[in-house]
C-alpha cells in the first residue's frame, strides 16, 4: 500500500467515524476521534516540517492566539510560545488588588523549566496517558462536534472576549470535554481541512519538533542593525540621555529599516550584553524602570515570530533617520549635568527626567512621527485597550499645535515652572487609589492650566489663528490624524478620514508627552484595578484639554453649547465643571466664520484647506459634496462598488445600530475582487465614566465610515458580494431592522464562522492585505469574529 493510499484510507475512516458521531449525538470521551497521521515520519517529511507546521498554524490558530489576549496566554506566533504552552492565570483581571507577576514571551522568562515555575503546562508533551497531546485532545474535540455549515453557532459556544476560560491542563481534558463538548480547536469556527489536519497530526505524532533558533539577520541587514547600535550606544552623557529617551519611546515598536519592503522587524531592549554577543535582555515592568546593572547596551532583538497586525506599530529607521535625530538632540549646544534617576516619582514624569532635553526637539521628535505615537496609544502589546479606549468617542480628527505656537516650546521657563504639575498617576506602581488620584492630580493639573490660560492670555491676547495648527512643514503627513474606535480596540489613519465627527483634539507638546506616559510607558497590562482606574481618570483629563484646545479656535459664543453636546448627561459631574471651569470660555478667535452654517465643520474646512499639501487625498466616498466623486484612478469594480456604498455612507438610519463595529466587505466580479471596511461609528452621549456605558449610547445618531482596504485590527463580520449583486445588498442592508432581519442579509452574503467559506475567505483577506501592503501587513484577530 502507498504512503499516499494509507493516509487517504485513514482520513476516510475518520470521516466515516465523524459521520456516525454527528447522526448519534455527541461522542463520549474515549470515542473521540484520532487524528489523521502518517505512522512513519519518514515517509512524509515535509507534513512535519517546522514551516509547513507554522504554516498551518498561523491560518488556522495565530488568528485568535496572539499577544496579552491569547486564550490561557496560549501564544502560537511562534516555537517560543509553542514551548512555553499555556496558563490558567489570565493577564487581563479588572479585580486585581495588586499587581501581577509578569508573563512577557522572551523577557520574563528564558527556558522551559522557567515557564513551569510560572504556572504554565505544555500542549504538545503527552499528558497521564503517555501518548495524547493537550493539543491532540483539542483537535479531536473539534471534530467529533461539527456545527452546521453555514448556521449560527448554539448559544451554549461562548464568543465573548471577557468571558470566563478553563484552561484545563493535560490531567484535566477528561472532565473539559465533559463540561464543554463544543470547546474543541479551532474553536467555534468551521473545521480544519484535511491536509491541515494531516501536518498537525503528523507532526504532534512526531514529538512536535521546531527549528532550535531562528534564521539569522541577511548580513546586509546586519549591518545595519550595527549602524543603530553603534548610534543608541554613544558613550557621551548627552548620547546616554538621548538614547534612553528614544528607547522609552520606542520599546513598542516594530522596528524596520526603510529600504527593505517587508522587513524583517525588530525591537530595541536592554541588554546585559554588547552587540557583539548574543541579546540578554533586562526584564523591567516597565522601560524607565532601573535596569539592575551598571552597564548594558540597547540592542535591536529581530522579531522572529509571526507578524499579527494588531502588535505591529511601525517605526522606520534609515540614515536619513539618524541625521534628524542627531540633529535634533545632538546638534545643539545644550549639555546634560547628569543622568536622569530612575527613582518611579522621577522617571515616570519625562518633564523632570528630561528637562535638560530641549522641549522643541522633543516635540519635533514626536510630531515627525505622530501617527506612530498616537496609535501606540491604543494599539500594540497591550491588545485589549479598554482603559485607552472607553475614555474617547468612536469617531473623531486629531490635530496638533505648532511648536512655534506652543507656549511649552516658546518659553522654557513655562514648562521649567510646570514640570512638578505634570507628573502621572504610574509613579505610585499600581498602589495608587481613584480618591487619592483626584485629591493629589486635579490640584496639580488646575495650577498647571491656570498658569497655561494666563500665558497664552498675556502672549497671544488676540486669541488662536489657522497658522497654529501645525502644517507638517507642508511635506509630513502625519499633521492630521483621525482616530475609529472600535470597543476596546482602534485604528489610526493619517488625513482627515470619514464624515464630519462629533469632536476634534488639538494636541499640545505638554498632552502629547503625557498621554504617552500616562498610557503606553508607565501602563502596567498587569498592573492592580486601583492603577488601572487611575490610569483612565487621569485620561480624561488629557481628553478633555486637547477638547478644549479645539474649542479655542471656534466663536465664544458656541463653545459651550458644542461643550455641552459632547457630554450629555455628565454636564453637572465634577470632571466636567472642573474642566469649564479651567477653559477659556470668552477668548477671542483669529479664524473667520460665517454667519451661518456649522461652525465645526467650518472650522474643519478650513483646516483642510489650510494643510492642503498634507491632509492626503479627500474623502468622496464618505462626504461627497457634488455628487460626481468617482476617483479616476479606481477600476471599473472600485467605481461601480463605491457608487453604491456612497448610498450608505451618505444617510443614518437605524439599520446602522445593527452593524458589527467593523465589518469586512468583498465585492467580487468574474475576474477581481476587491475589499471594503465598514466601521460602525457608535454615537456616546459622553464618555466621561467609567462603567454603564451602553446607558450612554444614542443608537439612532450613528454612522458609518466605508473605506477601501482595511481598518482594524479586529473583524467583526464579514460580506462576500457578487458586483451584480450589489445593489441588492446594499438595500437589503439598509432595511436591516434587527438582529432577525441581519441573520437573513447573513444567511445571503455573510460569511458566518462555520461556514464552508469562513476560511478560505479569511485567507483571501490576508492575501489581499500583504499584496496591497506588505509592510503593514498581518495576520487579523478572529477572535472578536461575532455569531451572526
Amino acid at each position: 500500500m502507498t504512503p499516499g493510499l494509507h493516509l487517504a484510507l485513514r482520513y476516510a475512516a475518520v470521516l466515516v467515524l465523524l459521520l456516525s458521531l454527528t447522526m448519534c449525538g455527541r461522542a463520549p470521551l474515549a470515542e473521540l476521534p484520532p487524528l489523521p497521521t502518517e505512522p512513519s515520519r519518514d515517509t512524509v517529511p515535509a507534513a512535519v516540517s517546522p514551516r509547513a507546521v507554522q504554516e498551518v498554524l498561523n491560518a488556522r490558530c495565530v488568528v485568535c492566539h496572539a499577544c496579552y489576549d491569547a486564550p490561557c496566554q496560549l501564544v502560537l506566533t511562534d516555537p517560543e510560545g509553542l514551548a512555553r504552552g499555556a496558563s490558567k492565570q489570565a493577564v487581563y483581571r479588572s479585580e486585581r488588588l495588586s499587581a501581577a507577576p509578569t508573563t512577557r514571551l522572551f523577557t520574563d522568562a528564558k527556558s522551559t523549566v522557567g515557564w513551569r515555575s510560572l504556572g504554565f503546562f505544555s500542549v504538545t508533551e503527552p499528558g497521564d496517558d503517555g501518548t495524547t497531546t493537550l493539543m491532540q485532545s483539542m483537535l479531536q474535540l473539534g471534530i467529533a462536534h461539527l456545527f452546521p455549515a453555514g448556521e449560527k453557532l448554539p448559544t451554549a459556544v461562548g464568543l465573548d472576549i471577557g468571558r470566563e476560560l478553563s484552561c484545563p491542563a493535560p490531567d484535566e481534558f477528561a472532565d473539559y470535554a465533559r463540561e464543554h463538548p463544543l470547546g474543541g480547536m479551532p474553536y467555534g469556527t468551521a473545521p480544519l481541512s484535511r491536509t491541515e489536519l494531516e501536518t498537525l497530526g503528523t507532526w504532534l505524532a512526531a514529538g512536535a519538533p521546531h527549528e532550535d533558533s531562528p534564521p539569522a539577520v541577511p548580513r546586509s541587514v546586519a549591518s545595519q542593525v550595527t549602524h543603530w547600535e553603534s548610534f543608541l550606544n554613544g558613550p557621551s552623557l548627552k548620547e546616554r540621555v538621548v538614547a534612553r529617551y528614544l528607547y522609552e519611546h520606542w520599546f513598542q515598536a516594530h522596528l524596520f529599516f526603510d529600504d527593505l519592503v517587508a522587513g524583517p522587524f525588530f525591537q530595541i531592549v536592554r541588554s546585559r550584553t554588547p552587540p557583539d554577543q548574543p541579546v540578554d535582555e533586562i526584564a523591567t515592568r516597565r522601560p524607565y524602570d532601573a535596569p539592575g546593572v551598571d552597564t548594558f547596551w540597547y540592542r535591536l532583538r529581530p522579531v522572529t515570530g509571526t507578524i499579527v497586525h494588531k502588535t505591529h506599530t511601525l517605526y522606520a529607521l534609515s540614515r536619513e533617520r539618524q541625521a534628524r535625530l542627531a540633529s535634533l538632540f545632538l546638534a545643539d549646544d545644550w549639555e546634560p549635568t547628569r543622568f536622569p534617576s530612575y527613582q518611579p516619582e522621577q522617571a515616570s514624569n519625562p518633564f523632570v527626567t528630561y528637562a535638560e532635553v530641549p522641549a522643541r526637539a522633543r516635540y519635533q521628535y514626536m510630531l515627525d512621527d505622530a501617527q506612530y505615537f498616537v496609535m501606540s496609544f491604543i494599539r500594540g502589546p497591550v491588545c485589549r485597550g479598554q482603559i485607552a479606549t472607553n475614555v474617547i468617542q468612536d469617531h473623531f480628527f486629531v490635530a496638533f499645535l505648532d511648536p512655534d505656537h506652543d507656549i511649552s516650546i516658546t518659553d522654557p521657563r513655562f514648562l521649567a515652572s510646570s514640570k512638578e504639575d505634570l507628573s502621572l498617576p504610574a509613579e505610585h506602581l499600581s498602589r495608587l487609589s481613584p480618591s487619592e488620584l483626584v485629591l493629589q492630580y486635579r490640584g496639580a493639573q488646575r495650577s498647571y492650566l491656570e498658569r497655561r490660560n494666563d500665558a497664552y492670555q498675556s502672549a497671544a491676547p488676540a486669541g488662536p489663528a489657522l497658522d497654529w495648527i501645525w502644517d507638517g512643514d507642508d511635506k509630513n503627513t502625519n499633521a492630521l490624524l483621525t482616530v475609529f474606535r472600535h470597543e476596546d480596540n482602534a485604528t489610526v489613519i493619517r488625513g482627515w478620514q470619514g464624515g464630519w465627527p462629533k469632536t476634534a483634539w488639538v494636541i499640545d507638546y505638554p498632552l502629547f508627552e503625557r498621554i504617552y506616559y500616562d498610557l503606553v510607558a508607565g501602563f502596567d497590562v498587569f498592573g492592580s484595578a486601583a492603577h488601572e482606574a487611575a490610569t483612565r481618570l487621569y485620561m480624561d483629563h488629557l481628553r478633555m484639554q486637547s477638547e478644549n484646545n479645539f474649542l479655542s479656535f471656534l466663536p465664544p459664543q458656541h463653545r459651550e453649547s458644542i461643550h455641552a453636546s459632547w457630554y450629555i448627561g455628565a454636564t453637572r459631574s465634577l470632571d466636567y465643571r472642573w474642566a469649564d471651569e479651567l477653559r477659556d470660555a470668552e477668548g477671542p478667535t483669529r479664524v473667520s466664520f460665517q454667519a451661518s452654517g456649522d461652525v465645526k465643520v467650518q472650522l474643519f474646512e478650513q483646516i483642510l484647506e489650510e494643510n492642503s499639501a498634507v491632509a492626503g487625498p479627500p474623502d468622496p466616498l464618505n462626504r461627497c459634496k457634488h455628487g460626481d466623486c468617482d476617483r479616476p484612478e479606481t477600476t471599473t469594480l472600485e467605481r461601480q462598488t463605491e457608487a453604491a456604498l456612497r448610498k450608505l455612507s451618505a444617510v443614518r438610519g437605524p439599520w446602522v445600530q445593527t452593524l458589527p463595529e467593523v465589518t469586512r466587505l468583498r465585492v467580487r466580479s468574474a475576474d477581481q475582487a476587491a475589499a471594503w471596511t465598514l466601521v460602525r461609528n457608535i454615537d456616546h452621549d459622553n464618555v466621561a465614566y467609567m462603567f454603564g456605558e451602553q446607558k450612554r449610547i444614542a443608537p439612532e445618531n450613528d454612522t458609518l465610515t466605508i473605506r477601501r482596504g482595511y481598518l482594524g485590527s479586529y473583524p467583526n463580520f464579514a460580506f462576500d458580494v457578487p458586483l451584480d449583486e450589489l445593489d441588492q445588498f446594499s438595500a437589503s442592508l439598509q432595511g436591516i431592522t434587527g438582529p432577525e432581519a441581519f441573520s437573513t442579509t447573513a444567511s445571503r452574503w455573510g460569511v458566518r464562522r462555520t461556514s464552508e467559506r469562513f476560511w478560505p475567505v479569511m485567507d483571501w483577506f490576508a492575501d489581499d492585505f500583504r499584496d496591497r501592503s506588505p509592510r503593514e501587513a498581518g495576520l487579523f484577530d478572529l477572535g472578536r469574529y461575532q455569531n451572526r
